[in-house]
């Protein structure tokens, strides 16, 4: 729906107020006289602010004659109205700080980013990397821990597999060759490969034949690591969430640390993008968490890793500020840490 220039401006003039505010009241026609319209009447403001809300736009408490924004004027102002926020040169600065140290393994670029993220914008941060099938093995080890037990070590491109099992023999040598055998078989194979279920016919060989039970532990370790891996992630500045008005009660604020500390239900609220570029989805209420927003950005790390980067926010977040850091850490990532990932 088109909206006068002085309905845009007085769109703008509630939502920039209310996300200003450190509590959520409604905006009054006077307040937006004196601190916006100093040349427009109350009355016509008035006018204005009755037809906006009949659009769908604002809405009003029914304890106070002032508006807010609604979830429909928010998308409005974002896809419409919102101008773009330069972040300052210090703002630049610190960011590029941060990631000015070596950072070579994707779970401390994830971390760094989130706090990052959190710093600049004062709302909770979440950064994810989705696991992958392409994923590559680089080695695999085998260790003697007691006489039924063995420790599996699996390196892939991606995470390293740790896990403890009977692999039928305990012998250092018969562990030692065994490893050897397996590395020859799996390295460099894709995890998408080795789940197919004729993998195991199309590599068995005399030599392997001897180790076949250990071949088989090991393929359904890695296939059973992979089905339960949901990926990498990293969540900072928890407690910025529930320090918003909008969290006013103990309900709600129990919802909130159950929703961010459960990775399963963070997965879908970060990936609501759908791989966008960039992403803003207004007044989320996925999983529990009423009335929030979700900015996200995904970039590339080193041209070998897509992650996703966003910030949780209530839904009168100041989108000026997170797209910015958003977009600023996103360039920083792809451009400093260029060939750094192993």
């Amino acid at each position: 729906m088109d909206l006068s220039e002085r309905k845009k401006k007085i769109l703008s003039a509630v939502i920039e107020t209310n996300i200003k505010s450190s509590q959520t009241e409604a905006v009054s026609s006077k307040q937006l006289q004196e601190e916006h319209l100093p040349k427009v009447s109350s009355a016509t403001i008035r006018n204005e602010l009755n037809a906006l809300e009949e659009m769908g736009y604002l809405t009003h408490p029914h304890t106070s004659a002032g508006r807010v924004p609604t979830k429909e004027g928010y998308e409005k102002y974002i896809s419409e109205l919102m101008q773009e926020k330069k972040l300052t040169q210090k703002e630049k600065e610190i960011i590029k700080s941060n990631f000015s140290n070596k950072l070579v393994s994707l779970k401390d670029i994830i971390e760094k980013t989130a706090k990052t993220i959190s710093s600049a914008t004062n709302y909770t941060s979440i950064v994810y990397s989705s696991p992958e099938d392409n994923a590559i093995i680089r080695d695999i080890k085998l260790y003697s821990v007691t006489g039924k037990t063995q420790l599996v070590v699996v390196v892939t491109s991606e995470r390293v597999i740790n896990e403890l099992s009977n692999l039928g023999t305990n012998d250092e040598d018969d562990l030692i060759s065994a490893s050897q055998i397996l590395k020859d078989v799996f390295v460099g194979k894709t995890l998408s490969a080795i789940k197919d279920d004729s993998f195991r016919d199309k590599v068995i060989s005399s030599e392997l034949q001897k180790y076949k039970f250990v071949f088989d532990k090991v393929i359904d370790i890695i296939s059973s690591n992979e089905n339960n891996y949901l990926g990498d992630m990293s969540i900072a500045g928890k407690d910025k969430l529930i320090e918003y008005p909008e969290f006013d009660s103990v309900q709600k604020v129990k919802k909130a640390v159950s929703v961010l500390d459960d990775k399963e239900l963070m997965i879908p609220l970060i990936k609501s993008g759908n791989d966008l570029e960039l992403s803003i989805n207004v007044g989320s209420n996925q999983n529990g968490l009423e009335d929030c927003s979700v900015v996200t950005v995904t970039c590339n790390v080193s041209g070998k890793k897509k992650i996703t980067a966003g910030v949780i926010g209530p839904m009168r977040m100041d989108y000026q500020k997170a797209v910015s850091v958003l977009k600023e850490v996103a360039d920083t990532i792809e451009n400093s840490l260029d060939g750094k990932l192993e």
